[in-house]
């Protein structure tokens, strides 16, 4: 398996319900990818702003991404290619 680190804006699609925010599927690039399904979620904080933290699956790979509630953008932490 290969961990790739990177830093990068994405547009995700979610579902906003009960206080639950919960990834649907996101653009990287040009390509979008479906989530098939979501492994774990936390949080933490910068400052006083909290970050949504959610390891998924999609398209047979393993990515991280979070929500940063003080600007609502949606970020690509890490991916975990197969092979």
């Amino acid at each position: 398996m290969v961990v790739e680190e990177l830093d990068e804006p994405i547009r995700v699609r979610a579902d906003f319900s009960a206080g639950t925010v919960t990834p649907k599927a996101f653009k990287r690039g040009t390509q979008v990818l479906t989530i098939t399904r979501v492994n774990a979620r936390w949080q933490d904080r910068t400052g006083t702003f909290k970050r949504y933290h959610f390891s998924v699956e999609a398209d047979g790979n393993l990515f991280e991404i979070h929500l940063d509630s003080r600007d609502m953008a949606w970020w690509l932490d890490r991916v975990c290619l197969e092979g």
